[in-house]
């Protein structure tokens, strides 16, 4: 009876217990629920890089002569005229990069109404000429026609109304202003047979900036997090822009006496397309990462960044900066030598425009490893004696009195990969250590010169006791461009995370694009965080020197000089 009561004591114990569970679960807290993520909204400021494609949309360029006077014995007044009147067809397609910033306001779950401006150096030109051949009534006029175009930069300030297809993919029209720096150039030469009539050529230059509209439209995706791209087509107008160039006219040999004078007038209008990429930073945190996959977007191996104090992920720095460019050395142009010995200060307040200049640079870090690409755009204008010749004999002197004007537009990119060789860390200041590194790539470069000089030069040969003033007229173009291969070294102290001294120097060239070339950059970078947003300062001095010839037809063009100045940016770490 003993061992049948115990049981049934301890069943009506844990039946007790069953029947109370309830009651006491009852009286647990509850687990609180995860926090919704917040929701994503499109509205905020952001900057970016864009590149692509722009073509014309209107392609003649139109010249126009009238004969103002024509005391010739065979009449070729109207011949001279017909001669340098017509139209020539010249693309304006090349392409280009730039940036932008904006602001987006989301005032309603699927409508999206923001303002962009941006600034892109277009650098694009065409051109072109003709030859022609007109009847007069005592003989004939031959007359050959060069007509040129630019767009040195396109800039609009829009507006933007968008639509939300999915919370992260935005359609969008937009629409505003246009603005760009527009150049017209035209040359007519002439020769009026029979007769001892001299010909004259007649060349025009003019820059001007226009203003006009754009619309467009486009889509933007947000591709991770604070980060988004956009697909966008712009059409842009901005009018005409009128040339006219000095007059036309012949001279009698003998006496001097105008004979035949005619006035020229060339116009184009500057429209056209654009299709291009851009990759915008979004001061957002809300940007969710575009997969649902638990995988970050930049997954990598786990290395190192002391400097950023992260591992196993990429870093990146995208880094707008001015170059404040020097010129020194020499411009060989079909076998004339040039001086070229211009400062930054030169195109200030010797130049028509502000100096042009669009430059950037991107670098990607990893452990030891990173990657590189630099930019460099730049257009300077100089007017007054900005160059003088060279002799060949080294006891002629030459001075002059200039006026004219020079335009010169210098293209370099540079890309390539470096690895990080040694460190070392100071035992006293554990965040600071030293690094060296090796890196190797290739660097584009691409010079024209265009120089236009009228003046009086006086020659002094003192061995020969030979003195020479008199009237000089030149008109110089030319072009160059190679592609080097480089290696070099980068030796980098962090003073703490974020503040750091760098230097780098390379050397390239070594026949296989230019003769020699050589590069040598120090600057220093210190990081600041702005509500959640990385950026990075810099300045510095950079200085790139490149030694380069070529052969064409028997004429010699190329260059020896230096370009270097100081060097500031303000960028972005992500």
């Amino acid at each position: 009876m003993s061992n049948y009561s115990d049981f049934r004591t301890r069943a009506a114990f844990l039946a007790s217990l069953s029947l109370a569970s309830p009651a006491l679960g009852a009286d647990l807290p509850a687990k609180a629920a995860p926090a919704p993520p917040p929701a994503f909204t499109w509205t905020g400021l952001y900057v970016g890089f864009n590149a692509g494609y722009t073509w014309t949309a209107s392609k003649p360029i139109t010249i126009s002569t009238i004969n103002l006077f024509d005391a010739s014995a065979a009449r070729f007044g109207a011949a001279s005229a017909a001669g340098a009147t017509g139209v020539i067809g010249a693309r304006l397609d090349a392409f280009f990069f730039g940036g932008q910033i904006g602001y987006n306001w989301q005032f309603a779950e699927r409508l999206i109404a923001g303002v962009e401006a941006d600034i892109q150096g277009a650098g694009v030109r065409g051109g072109g000429g003709q030859l022609r051949v007109d009847q007069a009534p005592g003989g004939y006029a031959g007359t050959s026609l060069k007509l040129d175009r630019q767009l040195e930069f396109l800039g609009t300030a829009r507006g933007r109304l968008g639509y939300a297809v999915t919370p992260t993919l935005m359609a969008y029209v937009t629409g505003g202003l246009a603005y760009g720096g527009a150049n017209l150039s035209g040359a007519v030469s002439q020769n009026l047979q029979p007769g001892l009539l001299l010909s004259d050529t007649v060349r025009g230059d003019r820059f001007n900036i226009l203003t006009g509209w754009t619309v467009g439209a486009g889509a933007e995706m947000a591709l991770g997090h604070n980060l988004s791209g956009k697909l966008e087509y712009l059409y842009y107008e901005l009018g005409r822009l009128w040339l006219s160039n000095p007059s036309l006219h012949h001279d009698d040999p003998l006496t001097r006496a105008v004979v035949v004078l005619d006035a020229t007038g060339v116009n184009t209008r500057y429209n056209g397309h654009v299709l291009r990429l851009g990759l915008n930073y979004r001061f957002d945190s809300t940007m969710p990462e575009a997969t649902s996959s638990a995988t970050p977007l930049f997954a990598a191996p786990k290395f190192e960044s002391v400097e950023r104090g992260r591992y196993g992920e990429w870093n990146f720095l995208l880094l707008p900066y001015f170059w404040a460019i020097n010129l020194n050395g020499a411009m060989t142009l079909a076998n004339q030598t040039l001086a070229t010995n211009a400062t930054f200060i030169d195109a200030l307040t010797r130049s028509s425009s502000f100096p042009l200049a669009f430059m950037g640079r991107a670098e990607a870090e990893n452990g030891p490893f990173w990657a590189y690409g630099d930019i460099v755009w730049a257009q300077m204008r100089f007017g007054g004696s900005a160059l003088s010749l060279r002799s060949p004999i080294a006891d002629l002197s030459v001075s002059a009195s200039v006026s004219g004007r020079m335009k010169m537009t210098l293209g370099i990119g540079e890309a390539g990969m470096g690895y990080e060789l040694a460190r070392w860390r100071l035992m006293n200041a554990p965040a600071s250590f030293t690094s060296i590194g090796a890196y190797a790539g290739l660097r584009y470069v691409n010079m024209s010169v265009k120089l236009d000089v009228d003046g009086v030069a006086g020659a002094n040969l003192a061995q020969l006791g030979v003195q020479q003033i008199g009237l000089k007229s030149t008109v110089q173009t030319g072009a160059l461009w190679w592609m080097d291969p480089v290696v070099g070294l980068r030796l980098r102290h962090a003073f703490a995370p974020g503040s750091a001294f760098e230097m780098r120097g390379d050397i390239g060239g070594f026949g296989a694009g230019s003769k020699f070339s050589w590069q040598a950059y120090g600057g220093y970078s210190a990081d600041v965080d702005y509500k959640g947003a990385h950026f990075t300062g810099l300045v510095g001095y950079r200085a790139l020197g490149m030694d380069f010839s070529k052969w064409v037809d028997g004429r010699q063009s190329g260059m020896n000089a230096i370009i270097h100045g100081p060097v500031a940016g303000l960028g972005m770490k992500f």
